[in-house]
């Protein structure tokens, strides 16, 4: 699951030009953006997302979270079964998205938090989004965890790298082949401020 995640502009230049992207998608002025520029991002938040357009890659915001049968909100949905719900089926074949993101948190079966990240690179997460009254929303794909997340939780989300994120979003074929892609190894963070990397245990 992924619940929670950070996104900053003050690490990567490309997160700034995706906000500017979708400050002017939006119509509003750049250089008043209303955005927070750093800060976590939790359900039913607004936040910019990756989508296609033609082959054209271009920035929005979106919604995080599809209003679910029962008034909940769903945030997730499993890599593994995408393709055969219902509810995600046709956002699948098109209306995927991506989430850029600093790093995401997680938190193990006795609530201690950890946040998961790539030094020195953004990450990219793969969604799929729909549009439910006149609003674009987006969740988050996940996957079987890799050494890195598997003794804190059972899912993680499904991790794009740089050059996968046009693929995933413009060819039908080859965003098929990445629904199995499996992550490279995280840093992880705890509370106590520890780090480690990869296979750990």
């Amino acid at each position: 699951m992924c619940g929670r995640y950070q996104f900053s502009t003050e690490r990567y230049r490309e997160f700034q030009q995706i906000v500017r992207q979708a400050q002017r998608r939006r119509g509003g002025d750049e250089a008043k953006m209303t955005f927070p520029l750093t800060g976590d991002i939790a359900p039913a938040q607004e936040a910019p997302v990756l989508i296609a357009e033609g082959n054209r890659v271009t920035a929005v915001f979106q919604r995080w979270g599809i209003p679910g049968w029962r008034g909940g909100l769903v945030i997730n949905a499993r890599a593994e079964t995408v393709c055969d719900k219902p509810m995600f089926r046709r956002s699948m074949t098109g209306r995927r998205c991506v989430i850029p993101a600093t790093g995401y948190y997680e938190w193990d079966a006795a609530r201690h938090k950890y946040f998961f990240q790539q030094p020195g690179a953004p990450l990219y997460l793969a969604g799929i989004y729909d549009n439910v009254d006149g609003q674009d929303c987006f969740v988050v794909l996940t996957t079987t965890p890799n050494d890195s997340v598997r003794d804190i939780h059972d899912r993680m989300p499904l991790i794009l790298s740089h050059d996968q994120v046009r693929p995933w979003l413009t060819d039908s074929l080859a965003a098929l082949e990445l629904l199995t892609t499996v992550p490279l190894p995280l840093v992880r963070e705890s509370e106590d401020g520890q780090m480690r990397l990869g296979d750990f245990l």
